[in-house]
């Protein structure tokens, strides 16, 4: 399989909730690395999210598989994972599987420090 990069998009979703959870998301990888629509039969069929400790670089060799999504769906939920963790994505057809995406860091957000009653 050709090396495909995917970039990932970090969203949170705060609309109704302070509290919930953020997910990752992606562009569907639809062309090779040479930019090329890829063949009839070639199409992405899944993606793998990998996880790693922060720390050295996170790939599928050192991370551990956070979960499988199954293609057209491009976004993992983060509800329940550790943070902070580090998370990076291949794509998976017949051929085989990419290489990792770009890494990506999630940590928790950063709430007030030091609160008190007046």
């Amino acid at each position: 399989m050709r090396r495909i990069l995917l970039a990932l998009l970090l969203v949170s979703l705060f609309p109704l909730s302070a509290f919930a959870a953020p997910f990752l998301a992606w562009d569907a990888v639809t062309t090779g690395t040479d930019g090329l629509q890829l063949g009839a039969g070639l199409e992405v069929t899944a993606y793998k999210v990998y996880r790693c400790a922060p720390g050295p670089a996170c790939t599928k060799l050192n991370g551990t598989l956070a979960g499988t999504i199954i293609a057209p769906v491009v976004q993992f939920d983060l509800a329940g994972t550790p943070t902070p963790s580090v998370y990076v994505v291949t794509a998976v057809n017949k051929v085989g599987e990419s290489a990792d995406s770009l890494a990506f860091k999630v940590v928790p957000p950063d709430f007030p420090k030091n609160l008190r009653l007046p």
